[in-house]
């Protein structure tokens, strides 16, 4: 068992030794009393000195609490590192931290938990810790070798999804296969490069299915994830609905980027279909002429049905197009055929 049962009152008992300078850094700069870690140079203005001496003091008063921490609390240590190692021996900062918090301090009301026990993992030196910078997420790690395997991990995976076929990867859920345990989906939400969208959808932030930037990639999700084709009344909504976007995206802005972009195809008044779901452009006509061309000649109810599978047009619309004995003409078995066949 852990041997730090209070985290204040041991904290406290540590401080004893400290000078009031030391207590006042270590206090401001690890967030211990207000929960969040106060700046080099706030520090030195409230004590008067310069960001360096600050630092300074900081390194000194650590490594004192370090040397008390080996001794005293060795056994916590080990405990955390060993459950670190245990859950795949690499984790972000914030999950680690509640971690350590449910497993260690269950029930536990004291304020600023989670910046004290960074603290005393800190002081102690172990595990390992990383800080956030522009490409990853701050996390920690048991050891180097978790830590090679995990950059190797993040290679893989990102190789995997930069060569995969978008389509293909978002349909066969690609990125499941890559972290297929608990413990490695986890890394995912570690480097910066990897998002996650409102679906539960993994994959490259770069891509306008994770993070949509513009009303058309936003109308471009809802689309993907409904099972059939949307008035653009209904994605407008469904773009605040879905939570793709805080904001009630505005009609006639949706609707005006359905017309620009190529990916969206008009199957009915005012309904949108995606052209990567096998909906294609093109008038009545222009379809009827298409299916005719592909399938023989067929009965006007089959038109129709055929139609109706890409479209949402009412018959007497599809039947009129039929009558236009420029492009259609009518068999003697009372088929209908393109006029060229």
């Amino acid at each position: 068992m852990p041997m730090i049962k209070n985290v204040d009152q041991f904290l406290e008992t540590v401080f004893t030794d400290f000078t009031q300078n030391q207590r006042k850094v270590l206090l401001s700069r690890f967030g211990l009393k207000t929960g969040k870690a106060a700046t080099l140079q706030a520090v030195g203005d409230e004590l008067g000195i310069t960001r360096e001496r600050v630092r300074q003091i900081q390194e000194q008063a650590m490594k004192k609490l370090g040397g008390a921490l080996k001794v005293s609390e060795g056994p916590f240590v080990q405990l955390v590192v060993a459950h670190l190692a245990a859950v795949g021996g690499v984790r972000s900062d914030v999950e680690f931290i509640k971690d350590i918090r449910q497993k260690f301090f269950a029930g536990s009301n004291t304020k600023h938990l989670d910046q004290k026990i960074r603290f005393v993992l800190f002081a102690a030196g172990a595990p390992s810790y990383r800080k956030e910078d522009d490409t990853t997420n701050a996390y920690w790690y048991a050891d180097d070798a978790a830590h090679k395997k995990f950059t190797e991990f993040v290679k893989h995976a990102t190789s995997v999804f930069k060569t995969t076929d978008r389509q293909e990867f978002f349909d066969r859920k690609v990125y499941l296969a890559v972290a297929k345990d608990p413990a490695s989906a986890h890394l995912l939400s570690i480097p910066k490069h990897f998002g996650v969208n409102v679906f539960g959808d993994v994959g490259l932030v770069e891509w306008p299915e994770i993070a949509p930037k513009t009303v058309r990639d936003k109308a471009y999700l809802v689309l993907r994830k409904s099972s059939s084709p949307l008035h653009f009344e209904d994605i407008s909504k469904n773009i605040s609905k879905l939570g793709i976007d805080k904001k009630t995206a505005h009609v006639q802005t949706v609707h005006n980027e359905l017309i620009k972009d190529d990916r969206f195809v008009l199957v009915g008044r005012g309904i949108y279909g995606l052209r990567e779901q096998g909906y294609q452009p093109g008038t009545v006509r222009e379809v009827v002429a298409r299916l005719l061309k592909k399938n023989g000649p067929l009965q006007a109810h089959e038109v129709v049905t055929r139609v109706n599978q890409e479209r949402f047009l009412k018959e007497n619309t599809i039947l009129l197009a039929l009558q236009n004995r420029k492009f259609f003409k009518r068999l003697e078995d009372g088929r209908y055929h393109t006029k060229e066949a």
